[in-house]
């Protein structure tokens, strides 16, 4: 069963791919950065394998 992305959840970086999200590298951002369908998703990593989702903004308002 598929885990909903909600803000200020904590991900392995499996179940992000198990998502479909795809990393992207900004070099501007200190966040990691992936992206799935039309959205941006936006995460601070909180220990080495786990990620805090803290936005999500359409693609359009990013430019990657």
């Amino acid at each position: 069963m598929e885990t909903a992305i909600q803000i200020n959840k904590i991900f392995s970086l499996e179940e992000l791919a198990g998502q479909g999200l795809k990393e992207r590298d900004v070099k501007e951002l200190s966040a990691k950065v992936f992206v799935k369908d039309s959205n941006v998703y936006f995460f601070d990593q909180t220990d080495k394998e786990h990620y805090r989702l803290y936005s999500v903004i359409h693609k359009r308002s990013f430019f990657l």
